[in-house]
């Protein structure tokens, strides 16, 4: 007759006695059985782990382009309260470099943190180059262009000028921002998006602002497969405005 192992714990008077093992009992799993669940989660993990990446990278994207909207807007109270009212404003007329260096210089980077000022230089470092968000070849940043980084590495573009005949704005300036300064993707829409500074335009309750570009279309027109619109065989101008117009939001038919 086997013995049976039995331990007897006493505790307060009261035995117990703990339940006999066999040696199947302590064998665990089998090797089939941990193959199988290390099968389980690898699967689990390929389907969540790049879903949670995607939304991390939206979370930042947003994060970056506030922070830069909010910084670049201050520039404009804190330039009012220097030079007067920002229609009253000395700009060069023309599509040109030294017309956006000027206003830059002027009424921007004396009230920024900035990382390295390139003027108007197109090369190395201060080269602006990107794709639209269908993967066409984006506008060219050329040296009509004033260009900086600002000290959280955001590489900013700023072509100002005035006696816009055709847009009927008579001063304002274009500002694109590359949010991560010169690493990938350099797409519009992912990291590269555009402003409008209005700054004596058509719309004066307009004035001092920075807008989005095609901030006065409504949303079902920014995701529509149109012109310039937020959509994946589109340029991605609108991109901007869709995600300002979601609060700040990047949704689930963004085309990311």
């Amino acid at each position: 007759m086997k013995e049976r192992n039995i331990m007897i714990i006493r505790k307060n008077d009261l035995v117990l006695t703990t339940p006999p093992y066999s040696r199947k009992t302590l064998e665990g799993f089998t090797l089939a059985e941990v193959l199988i669940t290390l099968v389980i989660i690898g699967v689990i993990a390929a389907i969540t782990v790049p879903t949670l990446i995607i939304k991390h990278q939206k979370e930042e994207t947003v994060t970056r382009l506030k922070k830069v909207y909010s910084t670049l807007s201050q520039t404009t109270y804190k330039a009012v309260a220097e030079y007067g009212d920002i229609k009253t404003w000395e700009m060069m007329d023309g599509v040109t470099g030294e017309a956006s260096q000027y206003f830059t210089k002027k009424y921007m980077l004396p009230y920024l943190s900035i990382a390295k000022d390139c003027g108007l230089q197109t090369t190395n470092e201060c080269k602006f180059e990107y794709n639209n968000l269908n993967g066409s070849t984006g506008r060219n940043i050329d040296n009509s262009y004033h260009r900086f980084y600002l000290s959280d590495g955001t590489l900013v573009a700023v072509n100002a000028r005035q006696n816009l005949s055709s847009s009927g704005h008579k001063k304002m300036a274009n500002i694109f921002v590359d949010i991560n300064g010169q690493k990938k993707p350099n797409k519009q829409g992912r990291d590269i998006f555009g402003f409008n500074y209005m700054i004596d335009c058509i719309f004066p309750q307009l004035n001092g602002k920075l807008v989005p570009r095609y901030f006065d279309q409504n949303r079902a027109s920014l995701v529509s497969n149109s012109d310039s619109m937020c959509h994946k065989n589109q340029q991605g101008d609108g991109c901007l405005a869709l995600i300002m117009l979601d609060s700040w939001q990047i949704k689930d038919d963004y085309p990311w």
